[in-house]
């Protein structure tokens, strides 16, 4: 099946970059059934690209190859691209990690897939038809690597709506796995997304860089990992909030799992189950002098950019008064729309209305195993500054 695109619409593509939108076609889509491969041309003939076709996207080809040869139906190529991508991370994972993305979408051009890995556990994510149509053969590929549960917890699609997660083999709903040697229950079955934020691994690492002899506050917590970092790095004290309390309780038994009882934590942890916003708003001001702004994507349409710009400033704002002069913040945006330069100019407007004086001291970005093509910059989608307020203007 071949897909032509409109004339002088054949930049992108010659970019490599791996989304063609449904504006840039000519002709071919008729009959084209969802998940199909199809062989993309330019206006003159020649050859492009291959991709996944999705009548119901507005991103309506998916490519996956670039080479003619690589056409996407033979197994065969899809296993050794696959096992050229594990060998890869296995070669940037740190030392005492067992907790990975093993395939990060476009990022690592298998458009549609994501795989997150929990020591002897994979949790999938087939989020396009194409990638739907390679189920059973990412199946048969995770269990050769030795994964012993494999779990899908697909995204809805339109033409397809995901059952409750599927074992394939095992029944361990919440496997421990290894961050730095440090040991953290992947909530695969009822967490967020796969059941971990395997993202903010390096970021915790800075973490527990600034954390000795702090109070400390965790907002948005969710797994508590942040908190876990700073305690082991020995923070004179570390308030864990969240507004769920199951992702308390799987803090809890993160902090269990690194000999913090929170029976007799006493006075160096706290568990709080209460809305982020509403505690930023009432906290003590002076009190803590390290906090950690990492919520959930407040956009995920370019429709609600400033409704969510808002509500970043909001709580920057609010971080910044109330810190003691000198504190920290690491401050977050998981939303694909919110770019870096709009998420500086958020702090800034943040620090200009909480009238603060406040210096930059790190850019901060995803794991490098969920690094993002340079064809591809909107997998560049978690943003994040270690701000320092070193007080009023």
């Amino acid at each position: 099946m071949v897909i032509r695109l409109k004339k002088n619409k054949e930049k992108a593509v010659l970019n490599f970059h791996p989304w063609i939108f449904s504006g840039a076609i000519a002709s071919g889509e008729t009959g084209i059934a969802a998940g199909s491969i199809v062989r993309v041309e330019s206006s003159s003939g020649e050859f492009l690209a291959w991709g996944h076709y999705d009548p119901k996207s507005q991103i309506r080809i998916r490519l996956f190859s670039f080479d003619p040869s690589q056409d996407g139906t033979k197994e065969n190529d899809w296993i050794s691209k696959w096992n050229s991508i594990y060998e890869s991370k296995k070669k940037i994972l740190p030392k005492d990690t067992t907790g990975f993305r093993l395939f990060h979408s476009e990022g690592d051009g298998v458009p549609g897939i994501v795989v997150d890995c929990y020591h002897k556990t994979a949790v999938m994510q087939l989020k396009t038809p194409g990638a739907l149509t390679l189920r059973d053969l990412l199946i048969s590929f995770l269990l050769k690597l030795g994964y012993e549960t494999i779990l899908e917890r697909s995204e809805k699609l339109e033409d397809k709506t995901s059952a409750l997660p599927i074992f394939h083999t095992g029944s361990e709903s919440e496997p421990i796995f290894l961050e730095h040697g440090i040991k953290f229950i992947a909530d695969i079955t009822k967490g967020q997304k796969t059941g971990f934020f395997l993202d903010q691994r390096d970021n915790r690492a800075l973490v527990s860089r600034y954390a000795y002899g702090r109070k400390v506050l965790n907002t948005f917590a969710y797994s508590g990992a942040f908190s876990v970092y700073a305690l082991l790095a020995e923070a004179k004290l570390v308030h864990s909030l969240d507004i769920s309390k199951q992702a308390i309780e799987i803090c809890e038994k993160n902090l269990t799992l690194n000999g913090f009882n929170p029976e007799i934590l006493g006075s160096r942890h706290k568990s709080l189950v209460l809305d982020s916003f509403d505690y930023l708003k009432t906290m003590e001001a002076n009190f803590y002098d390290l906090i950690i702004l990492d919520p959930p994507a407040f956009t995920k349409s370019i429709a609600t950019v400033n409704q969510a710009s808002r509500g970043y400033k909001d709580i920057n704002m609010r971080a910044m008064s109330k810190i003691q002069k000198g504190g920290l913040i690491f401050t977050f945006s998981c939303s694909q729309h919110i770019s870096f330069d709009l998420f500086k100019k958020i702090v800034f407007g943040a620090a200009k209305d909480a009238k603060k004086r406040v210096r930059i001291l790190h850019h901060l970005t995803q794991s490098p195993d969920h690094g993002y093509s340079v064809f591809h910059p909107e997998g560049e989608y978690l943003k994040g500054l270690v701000i320092q307020v070193d007080g009023d203007i």
